[in-house]
């Protein structure tokens, strides 16, 4: 298994639209594989935009299916294989039910993409640029291989290990996960959206980085008990660090009141009031250290 982790920051916003902030979106990348987690809005052109080799990415996981965690998976998926020449074809995709239904509306040739795909692969001017860029004839289609996950499971690879967790944000209407990624010498947990959850303090022991929902100042969380049952602020997401004794601790899908310098500074202290590890307010295109 590859130990050489690297974790870059594609998407760190919210629902609402920033120029400087995608969706949710996590790249984890060793020197021969590659992995994102979720792809909210905007964090597909962000990919494209970093340094990362669309065609290193081989896995995909889903937290869960609200738009902005999932807006682009259509978007990569199209432009991997498009501009691919023939590499980009396959691709593994996870996360909670309905994702397989989910790629079937987009990608079946019924569903959203499928006239598109139909144009790509049959169209002279589409076979005529697929094979300038050293595609192979026929074309084919993309090939997603989807696997619907619930908590409990463990997906392994010759890279890692990613093993499924809890999370508690929207449940029933959409099954939530977090994710703990593993190789032989560092762990990477990703909580997705979720309330403050002792579950996951046991499964987040002892990572080396937790990548958590802190949408603003706790307070600011508890003062709406709908809010405050779903999701997560600074303070909360710094006590499930100190108690799983993680070694660095980084707020995510941030809330556009944290885009203010004073507000990130209120939401450092609060953090560092319950966590003494280090504390990175996550920003788009970040690359976060792994090891301590």
């Amino acid at each position: 298994m590859s130990s050489n982790l690297r974790l870059i920051l594609l998407g760190t916003g919210n629902p609402t639209p920033r120029a400087h902030r995608a969706g949710q979106s996590i790249a984890v990348l060793t020197d021969d594989a590659g992995a994102v987690f979720d792809l909210g809005p905007g964090s597909a052109m962000n990919l494209f935009a970093s340094s990362i080799d669309p065609l290193a990415i081989d896995q995909l996981f889903f937290t869960h299916h609200h738009f902005d965690h999932m807006a682009d998976f259509g978007h990569f998926v199209m432009a991997r294989w498009d501009q691919g020449a023939g590499a980009g074809d396959a691709l593994s995709v996870y996360g909670p039910p309905p994702l397989r239904r989910i790629a079937h509306l987009l990608f079946s040739p019924e569903g959203v993409y499928g006239p598109d795909l139909q144009a790509r692969t049959r169209h002279p001017l589409s076979q005529r640029i697929h094979q300038l860029r050293g595609g192979p004839m026929p074309r084919t289609l993309p090939t997603l291989d989807i696997h619907e996950l619930e908590e409990d499971e463990t997906v392994t690879s010759d890279h890692w290990t990613v093993t499924t967790g809890p999370a508690r944000h929207v449940q029933p209407y959409l099954t939530s996960l977090s994710y703990r990624l593993e190789t032989p010498s560092a762990s990477v947990i990703i909580s997705g959206d979720t309330r403050p959850l002792p579950a996951l303090v046991d499964f987040a022991r002892d990572a080396d980085v937790l990548v958590h929902m802190a949408m603003d100042l706790q307070d600011e969380i508890d003062r709406w008990p709908e809010i405050a049952t779903s999701c997560t602020g600074a303070a909360g997401a710094a006590r499930i660090a100190a108690q799983a004794n993680v070694q660095r601790l980084v707020l995510v899908h941030l809330d556009t009141t944290a885009d203010h310098p004073n507000r990130q500074a209120a939401m450092h202290a609060e953090a560092r009031a319950e966590f003494t590890g280090d504390i990175i307010l996550g920003k788009d295109f970040l690359e976060i250290p792994v090891s301590a």
